[in-house]
C-alpha cells in the first residue's frame, strides 16, 4: 500500500534526526517543527528538487558551530530559520543586493560585492549591508577591492567591518578570496 509511505518531508526529517543523533551520541531525537512540511517543500522548491543539497546543508550544519550555538535549541527548527538556511545553503536570498543605497555595477565585481552585502543583510547586519553599499568594488584576480570615497571611510572598513566581509566572503561561492580597502584615487 503506497498510501502508507510517508510523505518525502517525514522521510528527509528522519533521516536529519537519524545524522543528529549519529554526530551527537545521547541527543534525544526531536519531533518535527511547527510548519516542517511547508518548509521543506519550500526549500526543496529552492534548490531545484535536489534533496541532496539539503542533505548536504544539514550535515553541514551539524558541523557548525556558529549553528550549534544558534537559539531555539531544537536542531530542525533553528536549521529551518531564514539565517542559517541562507548561510548553509549558499544562493538563497542572495541573489540581490540590499534595496537600500546605490546600484551596483554590471559586473562580476558588482555581482560579487551584491552577494556579500546580501549576505550580510541576511545575517542581521542591514545597517552594515546599507553602508557597505556605498563603496565601489572591482575584482583583481580573487581579490575583492573595495574603493571608500575617502580616507576616514577606509579606515571605518577596514576597522569595524572588514572581519564581517571576511567571513561573508568565506562562505559564499565567488570568485573573491580576499578583500582590498582603499581611498579612492590611491590604488
Amino acid at each position: 500500500m503506497e498510501d502508507d509511505a510517508p510523505s518525502p518531508d517525514k522521510v528527509f526529517f528522519a533521516w536529519a534526526q537519524e545524522q543528529r543523533c549519529t554526530r551527537f551520541p545521547g541527543a534525544i531525537p526531536e519531533a518535527p517543527p511547527p510548519g516542517w512540511a511547508v518548509w521543506y517543500a519550500d526549500a526543496l522548491a529552492a534548490v531545484g528538487g535536489d534533496e541532496a543539497r539539503l542533505r548536504a546543508a544539514w550535515l553541514t550544519w551539524l558541523e557548525d558551530a556558529w549553528g550549534q550555538s544558534r537559539q531555539p535549541v531544537c536542531a530542525a527548527r533553528a536549521f529551518a530559520s531564514p539565517e542559517v538556511w541562507r548561510r548553509h545553503v549558499p544562493g538563497q536570498g542572495t541573489a540581490a543586493a540590499p534595496a537600500e543605497g546605490p546600484a551596483l555595477p554590471a559586473t562580476e565585481a558588482g555581482a560579487t560585492w551584491g552577494h556579500v552585502l546580501a549576505a550580510l543583510h541576511a545575517d542581521g547586519k542591514r545597517y552594515v549591508a546599507e553602508q557597505l553599499a556605498r563603496l565601489n568594488p572591482t575584482l583583481e584576480g580573487d581579490m575583492l577591492v573595495l574603493e571608500a570615497p575617502d580616507r576616514f571611510a577606509a579606515a571605518l572598513v577596514q576597522d569595524d567591518y572588514l572581519p564581517l566581509i571576511e567571513s561573508a566572503l568565506a562562505r559564499l561561492d565567488v570568485p573573491a578570496r580576499t578583500v582590498l580597502v582603499h581611498t579612492a584615487g590611491t590604488h
